[in-house]
């Protein structure tokens, strides 16, 4: 007897099936609690007993660190100097009402700045400050001279931007002669920018770094040739190709030399001090403001007080809502028990 229709097209289903249900089988994860997801799971039940605890063991523990932050941040001295409207050069008359103890660093601050445009972050070239000058890839527009057609070097937006003002700052103690204040580079940069990120290329015995730098163009807004600047390991350079992620950033400059100078072995003495500026860098344009800075820090670094005020403000909040969630249950709230017995009533 024939096989009917439905007998022959299940015998070809069954021979199609064949294989497919052995590579599955052969496919199939091992049987272990991981690949079948057969391990324990645990979910937390938030009930009062475990998050009113919770909330205020915060507050009780940010409290005493944001008093800490406060202190360390009230602790350190600081002194800011406007001169965005001063001449060039700029000669400002600065009274230290206090004595700067320990480590004296000095800043430039920059405000209405932004580093952080994507255009302008983008627009560097890595490789090239690692010693290849003729790398000039993202660097556009400051990549090749229009006059000459060479590669520039330091190519790119931002190098091209470097802040080239420059500071002098003397005491002038009551009765006695001007002393300038002795300041050095060293401790300005981070050791990953000096040995990893910023390499001069390597100087011919009979040569010198302009020799290397000879075939290359100098950024169009520079007034001096790179290489009479120390080139790629020129530190203010280095500094500046840090970007800032705010519009309002502050920069080191240098570091009071406490080892030169006896006098100046403890730090900065109150009193008189003449700051000089070479006001070059323009900041009217787009409303800028520049300040120099002089600044201690603390074991917490610089003067802001406003981590130290998050803490307290989180820590304080904490405590009150802590205490409001215990008053609503002690007021509203139902125990585990009586919990227990309306889940059995409504069974």
């Amino acid at each position: 007897m024939p096989p009917t229709d439905a007998t022959a097209t299940t015998t070809q289903l069954s021979t199609m099936e064949g294989p497919t249900s052995e590579k599955q089988l052969k496919n199939r994860p091992k049987a272990s609690a991981l690949r079948q997801q057969k391990l324990p799971a645990w979910q937390p039940i938030l009930t009062a007993s475990t998050v009113i605890p919770t909330v205020i063991a915060i507050g009780i523990l940010f409290l005493p660190i944001g008093i800490a932050l406060f202190l360390a941040s009230d602790g350190v001295t600081e002194k800011k100097i406007d001169y965005t409207t001063c001449g060039n050069p700029c000669v400002l008359n600065i009274n230290l009402e206090h004595d700067f103890q320990g480590d004296v660093f000095l800043y430039y601050n920059l405000d209405n700045y932004y580093q952080n445009h994507r255009r302008y972050v983008k627009s560097r070239n890595d490789q090239q400050y690692l010693g290849d000058l003729t790398n000039v890839k993202d660097c556009a527009p400051f990549d090749y001279d229009p006059a000459t057609n060479k590669p520039i070097a330091p190519c790119g937006a931002i190098a091209n931007s470097i802040f080239n003002d420059t500071f002098a700052l003397e005491y002038r103690p009551d009765g006695g002669f001007p002393v300038q204040v002795p300041v050095t580079t060293e401790g300005v940069i981070w050791n990953v920018d000096r040995d990893r990120k910023f390499k001069n290329p390597a100087i011919p015995p009979s040569g010198d770094l302009c020799d290397v730098f000879k075939d290359t163009a100098k950024p169009p807004n520079w007034p001096t040739e790179p290489c009479r600047m120390g080139g790629f390991e020129n530190v203010d350079f280095i500094v500046w190709m840090r970007t800032a992620a705010l519009p309002y950033f502050r920069k080191l400059w240098r570091i009071v030399n406490r080892k030169q100078s006896p006098q100046f072995a403890n730090g900065l003495p109150k009193g008189t001090y003449i700051l000089t500026v070479q006001n070059n860098y323009p900041v009217q344009s787009f409303g800028g403001k520049k300040e120099f800075v002089i600044s201690t820090t603390s074991w917490a670094g610089g003067k802001n007080s406003f981590l130290g005020i998050a803490y307290l403000v989180v820590g304080s909040l904490a405590i009150v809502l802590g205490v409001v969630f215990i008053v609503i249950h002690v007021k509203y709230g139902h125990s585990m028990n009586d919990l227990s017995n309306v889940n059995g009533l409504q069974q």
